[in-house]
């Protein structure tokens, strides 16, 4: 949280001392502006994810094929490098309940199942947030300066949207492969057992 914070910071700095170049502004009056601008967007954020989650739980279901992860998309984000820096971004998962920055018990397939529900329901909430933070385009139209500040914001808060929903889509691929091998050897003790009971 505190690099994303710190992100946020930088480049708060540097858009509003841009603008004040460009425009021949007063840079504490765009900063001010500027900082309007990253409280709505991330108010914005914040209603997308809670409207997300009020979803029935059908919409968020890892089964359907949009949540299905392939293997060159997966690979796509080993590409990137996603395992070096997937740790160093914020997961809220205390907000809904349930965390997913640790499987806690990856022998369960009720946990690995209320875990895929839970990473689909990130995964819908970051990607419309991806487009929900452009609607600040559409607000506050105060002076000149507004789009010089708002589509930067707007930008920058896509971008700080992305990193979350390819970690999702990375771990769900992992999840699935890890659902899949447990019912199999649930399948095969099964087996094992009727057998075993058979023979008595």
């Amino acid at each position: 949280m505190i690099l994303y914070l710190a992100i946020i910071a930088v480049c708060s700095v540097l858009i509003a001392t841009i603008a004040s170049l460009v425009f021949d502004a007063s840079f504490f009056l765009l900063f001010g502006y500027t900082w309007l601008a990253i409280v709505v967007v991330m108010l914005l954020d914040g209603l997308t994810a809670t409207v997300c989650r009020l979803l029935p739980a059908k919409c968020a279901d890892h089964e359907k094929k949009i949540f299905q992860v392939s293997a060159g998309e997966k690979k796509f984000y080993e590409r990137l490098k996603i395992r070096k820096w997937k740790d160093k971004v914020p997961e809220i998962g205390q907000f809904t309940g349930f965390r997913k920055n640790k499987l806690e018990d990856p022998k369960s397939i009720a946990y690995l199942d209320r875990f895929l529900l839970e990473a689909c329901y990130g995964e819908i909430g970051h990607f419309v947030s991806l487009f929900a933070g452009f609607l600040i385009l559409l607000m506050f139209p105060i002076t000149e300066y507004w789009w010089a500040i708002s589509v930067p914001v707007a930008v920058i808060n896509a971008l700080l949207n992305l990193p979350s929903f390819f970690i999702l889509r990375y771990n769900s691929y992992k999840l699935e492969i890890l659902r899949r091998s447990n019912l199999k050897k649930q399948a095969r003790e099964q087996a094992l057992a009727e057998v075993a009971a058979t023979q008595k």
